[in-house]
């Protein structure tokens, strides 16, 4: 063995040097083909840096990967950012530490926290509710079911000019995460918070939705009990179309009952396909499918067929038939089907009276009706003090000599004339004193 290695020494020494590079090719080829081929078969794996990153905080990241000499490249599938998988946590607390990756929110948040001369009021009215939006949106992402969200106040002017202020409102739009769902209590959460962060914001005014647009929460059980019944209305009318021209409107009658989805249900399946490789098994392919199942779905439906009549087994499976076919029952979704017949009742035929003869018919008294006067009233007396009887007297009195004079047209003399004044001032001051008495004696004289 040393005297090979000696004699191949000695030939690269004599060897000129074209035969040398030629003698390093054949080492170095295969050696090359080698890792070659190892790389080939062992790509290196890449994962993904960030989802759902806007074109402006992903322009940001790449150009912050290449100044840290970071690999990366984007997926042909969607342009997201993948890294190499040995350096995907290196490379998230490098971009940390410089403030990678910035949402649009956050962007507008520094735009609008910088100091601001010469702006008006209305400007620092749009700044303020902006920057109420994003708190509020950061707020309600801290929920777990919740991956993004975005709030939209409506807060109207105050007027001094007017007595009621128009009420503010507010809309949230919420993205969840895979899987997640909101529940009513969650999303009376999310209204609360939000109404009681704004002024004059009621919880009533505060609407939840989500991406597709379908109010989350408020008026559920209202909403699905009117499309329950519209569903089993329509499944009604379907079947008496079908069974109504055989047998008629008045000898059949449909009764169904529906069981609808109360909540959004998603499924997801996540399938890897394994390829053998010199030896080893590497996935190579892997699947996600999510299956959404929406609010409102028909679970069961359970129907019943009535035949007003005395139907044949023929009659009654014809009619089960054509039923479950209007209806579109299927029975993996265990939906039922009932058929009975009810013949009607004949009526019970009456009894007949025997005739009877007018001689025969005896004559039936009349009673008598005494007329009935009806009670007198009587009015309770009225107890007055003596000096309250007096001066009715007095001023009755009065009222007799002026008539009489009247009626007399006598010459009037100086003496009657201040003896009535005095009379009549008398009464004047007893009057004043106390007209309770007073009018309550003039009422005494009106009943009577």
């Amino acid at each position: 063995m040393p005297g090979r290695l000696s004699s191949v020494r000695d030939l690269i020494a004599e060897a000129s040097p074209w035969r040398r590079f030629m003698l390093a090719l054949l080492v170095l080829l295969p050696l090359a083909a080698l890792a070659a081929a190892y790389l080939w078969f062992n790509p290196p794996v890449y994962r993904v840096l960030y989802t759902q990153l806007s074109d402006r905080a992903g322009g940001e990241v790449i150009a912050t990967l290449e100044q840290l000499d970071i690999p990366y490249r984007l997926s042909a599938a969607d342009g997201t950012i993948e890294v190499p998988a040995g350096q995907l946590h290196a490379a998230r607390y490098r971009l940390a530490a410089r403030g990678l990756p910035k949402s649009d929110a956050d962007a507008q948040d520094e735009v609008d926290r910088a100091p601001r001369f010469g702006a008006s009021s209305l400007q620092e009215q749009q700044r303020y509710q902006h920057t109420l939006e994003i708190d509020l949106a950061r707020s309600i992402q801290a929920l777990e079911a919740v991956e993004l969200a975005r709030v939209h106040l409506a807060l109207p002017k105050v007027s001094p000019f007017l007595r009621d202020a128009p009420p503010a409102t507010a809309a949230v739009l919420v993205r969840l995460r895979p899987g997640a769902q909101l529940s009513v209590e969650q999303v009376t959460t999310i209204q609360t918070l939000v109404a009681a962060s704004v002024p004059r914001l009621k919880r009533g005014e505060v609407q939840v939705l989500d991406p597709r647009g379908i109010l989350l929460g408020g008026a559920g059980p209202e909403v699905a009990q009117s499309q329950r019944l519209t569903l089993e209305q329509d499944l009604a009318r379907r079947a008496l179309a079908v069974l109504t021209p055989w047998l008629g409107a008045d000898r059949v009658s449909v009764q169904v009952t529906a069981t609808l989805e109360d909540s959004e249900t998603r499924q997801t399946v996540e399938r890897v396909r394994n390829v053998v490789v010199a030896g080893q098994t590497r996935p190579l392919e892997k699947t996600v499918r999510t299956t959404r199942v929406p609010e409102g779905r028909i679970q069961c439906v359970n129907a019943i067929v009535i035949l007003g009549f005395d139907a044949s087994a023929d009659e009654l499976k014809r009619a089960g038939q054509l039923a479950r076919q209007a209806l579109g029952l299927q029975s993996a979704r265990g939906d039922t089907l009932n058929v009975y017949a009810l013949p009607a009742v004949a009526p019970k035929p009456q009894t007949e009276l025997p005739a009877v003869t007018p001689q025969e018919q005896a004559p039936i008294p009349i009673p008598q009706v005494q007329p009935v006067s009806p009670p007198l009233r009587v009015p309770r007396p009225v107890a007055f003090p003596p000096w309250a009887l007096a001066t009715a007297a007095a001023i009755l009195l009065l009222l007799g000599v002026v008539g009489w004079l009247r009626a007399r047209r006598a010459p009037i003399t100086e003496a009657h004339v201040e003896d009535f004044d005095a009379e009549l001032d008398a009464a004047r001051n007893q009057v004043l004193a106390d007209p309770r008495v007073t009018a309550d004696v003039i009422k005494l004289w009106m009943r009577t």
